[in-house]
């Protein structure tokens, strides 16, 4: 649902000794206050959700910053920005958050550019949590993630509270989830949840994860949602609403009635085209709904927003409409590259359409993105006539270890299976025997290999080497290196060779392949290349030097790399 990223906008406060943020558009809800005394400290207010008595009591106090942050909370984004103009900051961290906090209410009040501008100005200025949430909540996703991930750092750093914390995982998560990186996305939603147990948000992203790439029965989500349904607040019974639709898509039983309440429960209609990708694909199945869904994508049209994203949304939900007549594929061509910035699930949507309509597979990273989420999911976003499954077993070995078609295998057949391919010369006994096990086990070899025959995979003896074709992530990183197509060698990169793997043969090629991929970007002067593997190799403090020193001090990625570096040049020394 990616109208979350404009109905819920967090707000950071890093003011000493207390830190929080809290979401701007609507206050807690259903808090008691007949028992409760409040301690007498405004940001400890805010940060509760109080938000009416923080801003009381910072007047009071003449604390400005806390004020305008219960303004921008209380949806009061033009007297924030007038307070802020009018408070003289004393330090330069001050300064630096208050041009940020100026930025989020340009944001608020619909100037986006804004709120770029100023949230880099201060990044520039000081990197602190806020002002690089700032910078990563202004940024696309693929720009803003490392502002995210470093204030997630300082915050954990700081041993700031569990909300705030909470608040930033929540951040990333969107962010993640945006790229399409599902996986990752739950892991941060999860903590979300768990640090702020009480924010609904936090759950329901949690649950829409879930949705798409979790384990659990689809039931079991569904059962969950009746509380959210009935909350007080109007956004999170949307979301909840949105989520149940969702859910019931998945399972092939979408409700006119329920489609039919989701229209009319739209909490802002200028939000709509965010929505009507997902609506215009349930109601594909529906006649009766047809009628309503060009009015709406009519309606849309007639309240056009300036913002990119939303216009490439509403271009996708026509395409999706007019699917598959011919007219779909211009619609669908002309949302994809601000899509692929946006948000890589709806650029699922595009590109898979767009497949079907050119008799074409799905291609790299597309595939990859469509096998993490769940079956039921995908039918969502692929259509019908696109087939997924590759002719031949495709080993994924780069940031995890899965032989697709054979889930049962253990992590040493994985092994084996990786070092066979490695050598496909062939390998005598002793020296895979060596490569496998920390001390050569040929017994333990020879029940190994076994197994991978009682799997259907033919291997040869004297040398050893696998006769049934298998494709593997790995070897095609390996020819795209020998080929210099260092773009497509860093899409198939999504993490070190069989990240949990101590047997000496595959430590040897992780570590070969590793070096092999850092020499060829250090070496490029595609600048992108450096930005990307950096991000993939966190703890490399020569490619993040590297990448500082390319990077122009106006680059927006800079500040996030700056401090970044900062923090991994501390942690060296």
């Amino acid at each position: 649902m990616l109208a979350l990223a404009e109905l819920v906008v967090p707000v950071l406060s890093t003011t000493a000794p207390d830190k929080s943020f809290a979401f701007v558009p609507e206050p807690q809800v259903g808090r008691g206050t007949a028992c409760y005394t409040p301690p007498m400290d405004a940001l400890a207010l805010y940060h509760r959700g109080h938000y009416a008595e923080a801003l009381a009591l910072a007047q009071q106090q003449g604390e400005p910053k806390t004020a305008a942050l219960a303004l921008l909370a209380l949806g009061k984004p033009a007297e924030a920005a007038a307070l802020l103009e009018a408070w003289p900051p004393r330090e330069e961290t001050e300064s630096a958050e208050r041009l940020a906090l100026l930025g989020f209410a340009a944001f608020r009040q619909g100037d986006h550019a804004a709120y770029r501008r100023l949230a880099l100005a201060a990044a520039q200025a000081a990197q602190t949590p806020l002002t690089l949430y700032h910078l990563g909540l202004s940024l696309p996703p693929a720009d803003g993630l490392l502002a995210l991930r470093e204030a997630f750092q300082q915050l954990q750093a700081q041993g700031a509270p569990a909300e705030e914390q909470a608040r930033l995982a929540y951040a990333l998560a969107h962010t993640l989830r945006g790229l399409g990186r599902f996986a990752e996305a739950l892991s941060y939603a999860s903590l979300a949840a768990l640090l702020a147990p009480g924010q609904p948000y936090y759950r329901l992203e949690e649950l829409t994860l879930l949705a798409y790439a979790g384990e659990e029965p689809l039931a079991a989500l569904a059962q969950t949602l009746p509380p959210l349904l009935a909350h007080p607040s109007p956004g999170v019974r949307y979301y909840a609403l949105w989520l149940s639709l969702l859910l019931q898509g998945m399972q092939g039983e979408a409700s006119p009635e329920l489609l039919q309440t989701l229209w009319e429960h739209n909490p802002n209609p200028h939000l709509l085209a965010y929505d009507l990708p997902l609506l215009v694909r349930l109601c594909k199945g529906h006649s009766s709904q047809q009628t309503l869904v060009a009015r709406r994508l009519r309606a849309a049209k007639a309240q056009p927003s300036s913002q990119a994203l939303p216009q490439a949304l509403l271009l996708l939900a026509e395409g999706l409409y007019r699917y598959p007549a011919p007219e779909a594929r211009p619609l669908l061509k002309e949302s994809l590259p601000t899509l692929e910035a946006e948000g890589a699930e709806e650029a699922l949507r595009a590109v898979a359409h767009l497949c079907a309509l050119n008799g074409e597979p799905l291609p790299e990273p597309y595939r990859r993105l469509a096998q993490a989420l769940r079956p039921e999911a995908r039918a969502l976003f692929l259509p019908a006539e696109l087939p997924l499954t590759q002719a031949a077993p495709y080993l994924q070995t780069l940031g995890k270890a899965q032989l697709q078609g054979y889930p049962a295998l253990r992590p040493r057949s994985l092994e084996l299976i990786t070092l066979l391919l490695a050598h496909p010369e062939g390998i005598e006994g002793e020296k895979l025997a060596q490569a496998l096990y920390p001390t050569p086990n040929p017994q333990a070899l020879r029940s190994e290999l076994c197994r991978l025959r009682q799997q259907g995979l033919e291997v040869q003896s004297r040398p050893y080497r696998l006769l049934s074709p298998i494709g593997a992530d790995f070897l095609k990183l390996q020819e795209a290196l020998e080929q210099n197509r260092l773009s497509e060698a860093l899409n198939l990169y999504q993490g070190p060779l069989l990240p949990r793997s101590q047997a000496p043969g595959i430590e040897l090629l992780r570590h070969r392949i590793e070096e092999q991929l850092k020499e060829a970007v250090l070496q490029h002067p595609d600048l992108e290349l450096l930005y990307r593997l950096a991000q993939q190799i966190p703890d490399d403090l020569t490619l993040w030097e590297a990448l500082l020193h390319r990077l122009s001090p106006q680059d927006p990625r800079h500040p996030a790399v700056r401090a970044w570096v900062r923090r991994l040049s501390a942690q060296y020394r």
